[in-house]
């Protein structure tokens, strides 16, 4: 017999329906060997399976019989002596009232390309992973807490397209992208799903294929190319994955005994109903351990080195109840979710997304957390985005929106996301969400990139938002980088990069991101001028930074501002294309409860850094 069948073993077996499995791909799905192809499946509660397998020469169709699993009747499996390497297959179920089920294999390593819906049968990969890669993801995430993350959020089907206006294959992916992104100064990368999927405008998030990367950018082979390309440049690469909800379609998970399996069987927790996708029921053994595994695959078979997880909030809150009850069984699952992949591989990333405001995201485990490395600040994200979006004039009625996000900083470990969820549906892209003129507009964008990066916290731009992509994101077949040619979205590319490259070398940007000590304010609660200023330190004194963001239409002369040294300061960064560098010299006038001060010009829409002047001019 097969070697995968021979190891369903009755511990095995045990492992699956309690949760414990981690690595059911190995023994559930297709499995070719020299001169065999197994098949094994979950199917509890049917009376008859079969797989039905097409010839990809000749279209023709064999059905093979599967016989129950001789230790476990809910397992399905049949060993066929021939190997169907390339071959579509799918699986016949016949229930206990005569209906009869096509479905995909839930454990399929490949798909057709849409809209056809069938498994694909692979065999081993010819990828060789080289001990330069291997080396590099053991090390890539090495102390992340203290290191600078800015993260290019990308949709791979809309970034660009090839010179036929076809999607770019990973491979092309790897040429184009990867470049790219070392030139703009990102240190990671973050795809958006490709996990499978039937439709293109659901982005990936309605997933079909939990162990298939999308046929629509390439082979799987193909995807290992591009991610070890990601390693040799020391480019992070972070997979976006949907571990609450699934797609449904009824040629995959949904209904797939015909009864409820996969999804929950409480029907108020069953569906969401603003995305149409179903809820895993996580209370299952099987369904775990099928989650468990999927998670433990991308990180065992690709080498990502981590995970962004969507839509937590239908796992951590009793889904469809307005009142948002905990929900204690998806909160267990989460925590053994992040408990087994920190033990299986301590150098994995977890970013969680919609986590609302449950507690202790971020924290271990062992001290009652979820285990999540960074969660996502969605009040900082919309507050800071409400202000932007007010008239210049009418901001300090709202200054609060500015300062509030620090209330809160330092009870979980962010990450400040300005994501695709915020330029789609009418939600207009970063530079069109802001009031005044073009050129008021992009001075804006550089404000709020420049307050953005220097707010503690790790960072998440979506693609596009770097050059100020004037329409927000469709599903269209790119972005418009002929904007680039023109003098605005091009002088914004290049300060991009220039806000990037001084972000990394500015250890009080990132160095304390978590801790307290990283950040004071020299003045929050300047609403009178909508001027908000505050210091980023890192863990030595002379990197510290004093920020100054101004968010008023006014140019203000003479701006006076608390400082701590009594010394020369020079302003070593600035988002006024226009605003000149200089140093000035403190003075022994206190202000802003700070023993000492200097003065400024400060135009409208600005922020500008100053560090005390190195060797420099201590002030006479």
């Amino acid at each position: 017999m097969n070697q995968s069948i021979i190891q369903l073993t009755e511990d095995k077996l045990e492992a699956f329906h309690t949760g414990q499995m981690t690595d059911a791909y190995c023994y559930f799905g297709a499995h070719t060997s020299v001169d065999q192809t197994s098949f094994t499946l979950w199917a509890p509660d049917v009376t008859k399976v079969w797989v039905a397998c097409t010839n990809p020469e000749t279209l023709v169709e064999e059905v093979f019989h599967m016989e129950q699993h001789p230790l476990d009747k809910t397992i399905w499996q049949v060993q066929v002596p021939r190997k169907l390497l390339g071959y579509a297959y799918e699986y016949i179920l016949e229930t206990p009232n005569g209906e009869t089920l096509r479905k995909a294999d839930p454990y399929a390593q490949a798909s057709e390309k849409r809209p056809q819906t069938k498994s694909i049968i692979v065999g081993p990969s010819k990828h060789t992973w080289s001990k330069t890669v291997l080396q590099q993801k053991k090390i890539q995430n090495n102390n992340h807490f203290e290191k600078p993350m800015a993260i290019y959020e990308l949709h791979i089907g809309t970034w660009k397209r090839n010179a036929q206006g076809d999607f770019l294959n990973y491979r092309e992916l790897a040429s184009e992208l990867i470049p790219y992104v070392l030139e703009m100064g990102f240190t990671h990368i973050e795809i958006l799903p490709i996990t499978e999927h039937p439709l293109d405008e659901s982005w990936g998030y309605q997933t079909t294929g939990y162990f298939a990367p999308t046929s629509r950018y390439g082979t799987s082979d193909d995807l290992k190319y591009f991610i070890a390309q990601c390693a040799e440049n020391k480019v992070g690469l972070i997979l976006d994955w949907i571990p609450g909800h699934f797609c449904a379609d009824e040629h995959a998970l949904a209904l797939f005994n015909g009864n409820y399996l996969y999804e929950s069987e409480i029907e108020e927790r069953r569906m969401n109903p603003d995305w149409g996708t179903l809820n895993f029921d996580v209370e299952k053994g099987e369904v775990v351990s099928f989650l468990l595994s999927s998670s433990h695959y991308w990180l065992e078979e690709f080498k990502f080195d981590g995970f962004r997880m969507d839509a937590l909030i239908c796992l951590l809150f009793v889904p469809n109840i307005e009142e948002r009850h905990y929900n204690q069984q998806g909160t267990s699952f989460l925590q053994k979710l992040t408990s087994s992949l920190k033990a299986a591989h301590p150098e994995v990333i977890l970013i969680a997304e919609d986590a609302w405001n449950y507690p202790k995201v971020t924290h271990t485990v062992a001290k009652g957390g979820i285990g999540f490395h960074y969660k996502w600040n969605f009040g900082w994200m919309r507050d800071t985005l409400d202000y932007m979006e007010v008239q210049p004039s009418k901001r300090s009625e709202v200054h609060e929106k500015m300062n509030f996000s620090l209330m809160y900083q330092y009870e979980e470990r962010y990450l400040l996301a300005l994501s695709h969820d915020e330029v789609v549906h009418g939600e207009a892209s970063l530079l069109n969400k802001l009031p005044g003129t073009l050129d008021e507009r992009f001075s804006q964008l550089r404000l709020l990139l420049g307050f953005w990066i220097t707010h503690p916290g790790k960072k998440l731009l979506f693609m596009g938002q770097e050059f100020g992509h004037f329409e927000e994101w469709e599903f269209k077949p790119e972005l418009d980088w002929a904007s680039l040619e023109t003098e605005n979205h091009k002088k914004m590319a290049d300060f991009t990069k220039e806000l990037l490259a001084f972000y990394k070398k500015e250890k009080a940007l990132f160095e304390l991101d978590d801790h307290p000590d990283g950040f004071s304010w020299i003045d929050a609660d300047n609403h009178h001028q909508s001027v908000a200023a505050f210091i980023r330190r890192g863990r030595m004194e002379e990197d510290e930074c004093i920020v100054v963001c101004n968010f008023s239409e006014r140019h203000y002369e003479n701006f006076k501002l608390g400082v701590p040294k009594y010394a020369g300061y020079e302003k070593v960064f600035t988002t006024n294309n226009r605003d000149q560098r200089l140093i000035v010299d403190a003075t022994e006038e206190p202000s802003d409860d700070l023993p000492y001060s200097i003065q400024m010009n400060l135009p409208a829409f600005t922020m500008n850094i100053w560090k005390q002047k190195k060797n420099g001019s201590e002030a006479q």
